[in-house]
């Protein structure tokens, strides 16, 4: 029901989610740093976070691990 009306009233958001970008270059351990309207698009954004690929940072010709990445995703819901 709360998406459908969202839907209808063409709602907008953003989350910011961090990570860790795994030295394969995908995500793990994503969470909810902030997220405005508060919740209602936190799992559709973890969910893509998921889906994210990064070029793994190479230190001395190896790939390494990088905690505390963070990228903002906006939602925009046409009404």
């Amino acid at each position: 029901r709360q998406r459908q009306m969202c839907i209808e009233t063409g709602i907008e958001g953003y989350v910011i989610v961090e990570f860790t970008v795994t030295k394969q270059g995908t995500v793990r351990d994503p969470q909810v740093l902030k997220a405005e309207p508060e919740s209602l698009f936190d799992r559709a954004a973890m969910d893509a976070a998921l889906k994210f690929k990064y070029k793994p940072r190479v230190v001395n010709g190896e790939a390494v691990e990088v905690a505390g990445v963070q990228n903002k995703i906006s939602f925009q819901i046409g009404g």
